[in-house]
């Protein structure tokens, strides 16, 4: 009866129409604070009214408003020295906003301390030095305990606790393989936001990163690759270089103000499950023929489901047991602000789990799907079955390196307590003439945050529609079980943030 409600209520062609729109040239990107991303916001208010869910924001609105402040480097004014040597920007290296200093300089010596966990500061003194660091975590640690320590905040706030004044990464031979640094550079010169009342770790006045040809002129040649080896078997030695490092990191600030979208649809109980997606992407890049970052699956495909979902709770014949709010974030591109201020400041109370929809990669038809999070609470079990009705099998993480679950807005909300999974679309494809992982990998190499990410990909709309299925069944689950989810005992996150 429910697959035969779903099947005629989530719409393909509606999830279409959706990405179209949101991923158009008209919303110029979706940036946080921009006018496209208020019009995007204001289209999603106008259609959770549509639907005849009650607006769950703040003052009896859609929205929920908060402030930021918004940090671009110049460039022409910053530079970095390392070893006496002055690097060229971006082509060698590329340097972070700060929001601690106006401007910030810092003059120490270097020092390698490995992927950055606790455990590589004890034979280094980080005391006043600039700390080098490789992305990511050591490979042997189970796939989220990977993602919480590859985390670039987990890493600055360890840095600052160990007395480091600033942070360059280098990139482990992985992590250049799935995203090179030339890309990350060519991208250094969008904007970093912050929480107007969070500038970040007092103690860091330097962040950046560094080409592998600048760390083997820094390093040596043979040593940079024994480094870079040796990291891929989860093996560091941390030293210290016996250099200094000058970086000196002016920006250009603005205040801005963006929105969450908040709606609800009410059940006969005084508890919530929240649906969450995130609306905005990275904007517009500075030059080119095409500037337009339309973001058409990063992330006009989560709130195509999320409005579809929403849409599907209105057309129920009863309303479930929780309360279910569909939250359209902003700010997530720039670090989940605003799922994060979401969870902190909610406008609704008692939160009991999350459900987050972010970028279904739909580029063949999809056979299976990947529960992030499943291990963690009791929402394993219902998400794993939720999956199976709605036509996928499940797998495990085919790829533990892109540490994608605390990579999204579900994050925000394990950090508060909240049970919070998500599904991302598996690499096996229904139709055996389609190799689903090399689509993939190739499209998180060459389109993933690039203008290539618009409505004019080849995109499997049905796909969308069952993942919307799926995560729908869920949600309806969770709104009407008897117990809330609760975290599974010993959990490695339910120790850190459970209540």
């Amino acid at each position: 009866m429910l697959s035969l409600l779903l099947a005629a209520t989530i719409s393909a062609a509606n999830i279409k129409s959706h990405i179209d729109f949101l991923a158009s040239d008209l919303l110029e990107g979706r940036e946080t604070g921009s006018r496209g991303y208020d019009v995007a916001a204001q289209y999603v208010a106008t259609q959770f009214a549509s639907y005849g869910l009650e607006p769950a924001g703040e003052n009896g609105t859609y929205f929920q408003h908060f402030q930021l402040r918004s940090a671009l480097v110049d460039e022409k004014k910053s530079s970095i020295t390392l070893g006496g040597r002055k690097l060229t920007m971006r082509g060698e290296a590329f340097l972070q906003p700060l929001f601690v200093c106006e401007p910030c300089d810092v003059d120490a010596p270097i020092v390698f301390a490995g992927f950055g966990q606790e455990s590589e500061y004890a034979n280094v003194d980080a005391r006043g030095a600039i700390v080098l660091l490789l992305s990511g975590a050591p490979p042997q640690l189970p796939n989220d305990e990977r993602a919480y320590y590859s985390d670039a905040t987990v890493k600055k706030e360890t840095a600052a606790r160990h007395g480091a004044v600033g942070i360059l990464t280098l990139k482990t031979i992985t992590d250049e393989k799935r995203r090179p640094y030339a890309r990350n550079a060519a991208q250094a010169a969008m904007r970093s936001m912050r929480p107007t009342n969070d500038p970040g770790p007092a103690a860091i006045h330097a962040s950046g990163a560094i080409s592998r040809e600048t760390a083997a002129k820094l390093l040596g040649l043979s040593r940079t690759e024994a480094i870079l080896i040796d990291a891929e078997k989860g093996i560091t030695h941390p030293f210290a270089l016996k250099k200094r490092g000058r970086i000196h990191t002016v920006s250009t600030f603005t205040n801005v103000t963006s929105e969450n979208v908040v709606a609800r649809w009410k059940g006969t109980i005084d508890e919530n499950v929240v649906l969450s997606a995130h609306l905005d992407h990275i904007g517009l890049a500075p030059n080119g023929d095409d500037r337009v970052y339309n973001g058409a699956l990063d992330n006009a495909s989560g709130i195509a489901a999320l409005l579809e979902i929403a849409r599907s709770f209105a057309a129920l014949p009863q309303r479930p047991r929780r309360s279910v709010v569909f939250v359209a974030v902003t700010g997530e591109e720039k670090g989940e602000l605003g799922s994060q201020f979401f969870a902190t400041h909610p406008t609704v109370t008692p939160m009991v789990a999350n459900i987050n929809m972010d970028m279904l990669t739909m580029l063949f038809p999809i056979r299976d799907l990947v529960a992030l999070g499943a291990e963690h609470t009791t929402l394993g079990p219902m998400a794993i079955d939720a999956a199976k009705q709605a036509g996928f099998e499940v797998s495990p993480d085919p790829q533990p390196e892109e540490v994608r679950f605390i990579r999204s807005d579900q994050f925000s909300f394990v950090k508060q307590g909240i049970p919070a999974i998500t599904y991302k679309g598996g690499i096996h494809s229904a139709d055996p003439s389609i190799d689903g992982e090399k689509l993939l990998r190739a499209w998180l190499k060459d389109a993933y945050h690039g203008v290539a990410d618009n409505p004019d990909q080849k995109l499997d709309y049905a796909s969308g529609a069952r993942w919307a299925d799926a995560n729908f069944i869920l949600a309806l689950a969770v709104a009407n079980a008897p117990e809330k989810p609760a975290w599974t005992p010993g959990d490695f996150f339910g120790e850190r943030f459970g209540r």
